[in-house]
This record gives structure tokens, C-alpha cells and sequence, in this order.
């Protein structure tokens, strides 16, 4: 009896200092986080690392609930390296949240290392599909892809995105340049319609129309003239003045956009296209004009 006594008394006293532990440490994290949200980074890197070395000493590291905290505000005065440590332990363990792939990936784009940003931005849309940051996360994978030319990723991403950010400008040329790769015309063109809305001297979409109606009117024009070259007939020849009539239209289009665009930036590529188009709708005192500024 005397014995069972001795042992309960053990395992409650066991009980007392764990739970007196466990108020402790909610106290200690309580206090770091309102230090953290007053800006006082120092102090609360101080009192989240108290509680990591706690963990460490007693082999618990893994368990240990503040690394991606220790980790950010390590990011807030400029520990790097500290900062990348924190965050990577707190992935090795099951205290990882939304917020630490943020951190990481925020962490790789400061250190202009691609690749882990990417892998990062991609676990957390992994993980987190509905995570608090995710419309950040979609805009960043769709920018970067569509820097790095993997224009089909890109657009998952854009189809990711809210409509009050695919409206945005920078989003708006970014598309611009993915539609452009993946030769979806149809899109461009209203895409850059939209941007002339937000932007009318805006040189991009301009250049990208200017060519875009130029090359379209050109390919056809070539492409009938050389079958009627191989075959004169009069039906040919019907035709190919149908087909002129109608590639017209398109030469005035590119005319518009690249007299706007030679405006905007007059140097010699520019020239050159102004000087064409003016060629085909025979203009030939302007297209010589322009086409002699092409070569300068």
C-alpha cells in the first residue's frame, strides 16, 4: 500500500511539472508572437530560440512547435542563413505549416535561387491549395514560369489567378507574352485590347499587334501569290484579287498600330515594319521613307 502510495505520488508530481512545463512554454510563445507583432524581432528571435534549445537538450527536436516562427523572424533582421535553418528543420518534422514554404520560398526569391523558390511555391499549391497566400503563390508560379519560357505551366497558373488579378497590367503582359508562345491569337489580340484600356501607349501590345495583323496579312499574301505564279489563270487570278481585298483589311489594322508604334519608340526595327506595311498598301513615298530609317 505504502508503495502504491509512493507511486502515485510520483506520477502526479510527473503530471504537475509537465503541465507547469506546458504553461510555460504557451506563456513563453505568447509573449515571443506579441513581441514579433510589434516589431520587436530581436526579442522575440530570443524567446523562440529559448524554447528551440529546450527541445534540442532534450532530444526533441522534431517536435519542436516554433521553428517557422524562430525562422521568419530571423528573416526580419536579416539572419539568411539562421532563417534558412529554422525553416528547413521545421519541414524535417511534422511542425511544418503554410507559412514556413512561404517563408522559404520569400527566403530563395531574396537569394535569387530559382529553382528551391519554385519547389517551394509548388509544395505549398500542393499542400495548400485553399492556404491564405495562395492567390500570391499562383501569381509568382505563373510570372516565373512565364520568365523561364514554360509558357504551359505558365497558363495553368493564369487560369489559377482571380479575375481582379488576371486584370491587373503586369498580369495582362505577361499573358500577352505566354498567348504569343503558345500562338493562341485569338487571345492575344483581346488581351492586348485590354491593355490599351489600362495603358494606351503601351509598346508591347502595340509591337504585338503591329506584327500580329502585318504577318498575318503577309503569310497569306505569299502564300496566294505563289499559287497563282504556279498556275496563271484567270480563276487564279479572280481570286487572288479576292484574296488581296481581304488581306487589306488586316494591312490597315498593322498600319494603325505601327504608325502608334514607331510614335511611341521610332527606332529602326519599328521603321522597317512601318515602312512594309506602307509598301504593301502601296504607299510607296512613305514605305521608302520608313524603309531607309530601318537601315540607319
Amino acid at each position: 500500500m505504502k508503495k502504491f502510495l509512493i507511486g502515485s505520488l510520483v506520477i502526479l508530481l510527473f503530471i504537475a511539472i509537465s503541465c507547469d512545463s506546458g504553461k510555460k512554454l504557451a506563456q513563453t510563445r505568447q509573449t515571443a508572437q506579441t513581441a514579433f507583432n510589434s516589431g520587436d524581432y530581436t526579442k522575440a528571435l530570443s524567446l523562440w530560440e529559448g524554447i528551440i534549445n529546450n527541445y534540442e537538450q532534450k532530444g526533441n527536436e522534431k517536435e519542436c512547435p516554433v521553428y517557422t516562427e524562430a525562422g521568419i523572424a530571423a528573416m526580419k533582421l536579416n539572419k539568411d542563413e539562421k532563417a534558412e535553418k529554422y525553416l528547413k528543420l521545421a519541414t524535417y518534422g511534422n511542425m511544418s505549416t503554410e507559412k514556413t514554404y512561404l517563408a522559404l520560398s520569400k527566403l530563395y526569391r531574396q537569394k535569387d535561387n530559382l529553382s528551391l523558390e519554385l519547389e517551394n511555391l509548388e509544395i505549398y499549391v500542393n499542400k495548400y491549395p485553399s492556404g491564405p497566400d495562395i492567390d500570391y503563390v499562383n501569381l509568382r508560379l505563373f510570372k516565373l514560369y512565364t520568365e523561364i519560357d514554360l509558357y504551359d505551366k505558365a497558363l495553368i497558373y493564369w487560369e489559377k489567378l482571380s479575375p481582379e488579378t488576371q486584370s491587373q497590367l503586369e498580369s495582362l503582359q505577361n499573358i500577352l507574352i505566354v498567348y504569343d508562345e503558345l500562338d493562341m491569337a485569338e487571345e492575344a489580340v483581346a488581351t492586348a485590347k485590354s491593355i490599351f484600356t489600362k495603358d494606351n501607349e503601351n509598346i508591347a501590345a502595340y509591337k504585338w499587334m503591329a506584327n500580329h495583323y502585318f504577318w498575318k496579312a503577309e503569310e497569306r499574301y505569299q502564300k496566294e501569290m505563289n499559287i497563282y505564279m504556279e498556275n496563271k489563270t484567270r480563276k487564279q487570278y479572280s481570286h487572288l484579287l479576292r484574296v488581296i481585298d481581304e488581306v487589306t483589311v488586316d494591312y490597315k489594322k498593322a498600319l494603325k498600330y505601327a504608325k502608334k508604334l514607331y510614335k511611341l519608340e521610332p527606332v529602326p526595327e519599328n521603321a522597317t515594319l512601318l515602312g512594309n506595311t506602307y509598301d504593301r498598301l502601296n504607299y510607296k513615298k512613305e514605305a521608302e521613307y520608313y524603309q531607309n530609317l530601318g537601315k540607319k
